[in-house]
């Protein structure tokens, strides 16, 4: 996550004092696919958070 966090940062930068429109187009490209895969990154660890509350739940019945 701390990956997708600075290359995040990094595509901001690059949109924000981008050189030419080319360039500011490929990091608005690199912003949506990263964007995509915090999403995803953020679900899976949520999914997994349910998870372990399910077994926790189970562990303290017994």
């Amino acid at each position: 996550m701390r990956v997708l966090d600075m290359q995040l940062a990094d595509a901001l930068h690059r949109i924000r004092h981008g050189t030419s429109a080319d360039l500011v187009e490929k990091a608005k490209q690199d912003e949506k696919l990263l964007l995509g895969e915090l999403d995803r990154l953020m679900t899976r660890m949520r999914a997994i958070e349910g998870q372990l509350l399910q077994i926790q739940k189970t562990a303290t019945r017994h």
